[in-house]
């Protein structure tokens, strides 16, 4: 199998590591790569040439000087460069795996899903979690009903982040990139992504869909002043059906905790911390299982790879990613983001110059609201609200002002 990549930097080298894993096993060629950096990256541009491999500074011209060569095309790249990148690799006729998530807008994802059936390709998201056997086995027992009937899933995550986490690149935690487009980079559409994206897709009523969204109601705020977007949010999500979906992230915690899950159906719940999933069902023995995070890479590109000769084989696509894109947007839609009272803030110097805001009181409160299943707003902090109800029926275009 015939494959690319575009950028080995950053989580690019995740995507650098699995092919070149990959192709010591026998099962890939990595036929081309685009390299913006080389300087930087002189050591695996000197691996993949002594391979055969071409190295290009522009993907347009990689894409085209390999039109109909690759098979697939990695895409570790920034946030606001996924939908562009993913149809140019179709359209020169590659399928796609891209990092997550998998666009900033509705309305790429619309475009993406679009060139897939212009050229018959595929977009596979590198949301690893959901490729899990773990997670997997959850969404089957949801629908066998063993908890009973869905009623609400909770997720909680504490993760902070300091100012090198933000200086990383020159779109972290801004909403709009250099050139005007969209970004939303936040903990909701990136770092812990992920784990939003889980609840929309166990909260669907069929295998291989995420949950039919209806609204989404937010408090989206920073307390980092330094940055554009949301540094903390809690996300209420509803389904047509009326399950609740209720998202609580934060990079200004004061320490680290989660992401926890706890799924409640009517005879039942189970919960998860991704190290261990408990299963709690009325008059049955409780259910420990322990969760292969060993595997998680493998578990993600096995089946993207498979999906290239297979069209049947389970990946997450753009119908589920793209639900993930609808939650963001209409969490924006739903809230501004609200800037924190200094006088809420801390600012706590680290090591190497290093340092991080952190919201006062905000651990706790996160944890209670996560508890109660409400959202935090001038209950918390007098400067904080609750946003808007905002429906998503017929939602197809993300154009804040």
């Amino acid at each position: 199998m015939k494959t690319a990549i575009i950028g080995v930097s950053g989580f690019g080298n995740v995507h650098y590591a699995d092919l070149l894993n990959y192709r010591e096993r026998g099962e890939v060629e990595i036929v081309a790569a685009t390299v913006i950096n080389q300087d930087e990256e002189a050591e695996k541009c000197e691996v993949l040439k002594n391979m055969g491999c071409a190295i290009f500074e522009d993907y347009r011209e990689m894409l085209e000087r390999f039109k109909g060569e690759i098979d697939l095309c990695c895409i570790p790249t920034g946030i606001g460069m996924h939908a562009p990148m993913a149809i140019a690799a179709m359209e020169n006729g590659a399928n796609c795996m891209v990092e997550k998530p998998a666009a900033p807008t509705i309305q790429d994802i619309t475009a993406m899903r679009a060139a897939e059936t212009r050229y018959g390709k595929f977009v596979a998201i590198g949301f690893q979690a959901i490729y899990m056997p773990e997670i997997i086995k959850i969404k089957h027992d949801i629908l066998n009903g063993r908890v009973g009937a869905l009623k609400r899933l909770k997720v909680l995550g504490l993760w902070p982040r300091d100012s090198a986490y933000y200086n990383r690149n020159g779109w972290a935690g801004k909403i709009r990139d250099a050139n005007g487009g969209w970004v939303l980079d936040s903990p909701f559409n990136n770092a812990l992504a992920h784990y939003l994206n889980l609840a929309c897709f166990l909260g669907g009523t069929e295998f291989a869909k995420s949950a039919e969204l209806a609204n989404a109601q937010s408090t989206l705020f920073k307390c980092n002043p330094e940055i554009e977007n949301a540094d903390s949010a809690a996300i209420k999500l509803t389904a047509v059906n009326g399950v609740e979906m209720l998202f609580y992230a934060t990079h200004a915690s004061d320490s680290t905790f989660g992401p926890i899950f706890e799924i409640q159906g009517e005879n039942g719940t189970i919960t998860t911390d991704m190290q261990t999933v408990t299963t709690k069902v009325s008059g049955e023995a409780d259910e420990v299982i322990e969760i292969d995070n060993q595997r998680m890479r493998e578990n993600l590109m096995n089946p993207v790879l498979k999906r290239v000769s297979n069209p049947s084989e389970f990946i997450c696509d753009l119908d589920i990613a793209g639900t993930h894109v609808l939650a963001v947007n209409g969490a924006h839609e739903s809230s501004p983001v609200i800037s924190a009272d200094p006088k809420d803030v801390e600012r706590r110097e680290l090591e190497d110059g290093k340092y991080r805001f952190i919201c006062r009181g905000l651990d706790d409160a996160l944890k209670k609201h996560f508890e109660d299943g409400t959202l935090p707003g001038s209950d918390l902090y007098p400067w904080l609200s609750v946003g808007k109800v905002f429906p998503l029926d017929g939602y197809t275009e993300f154009n804040l002002s």
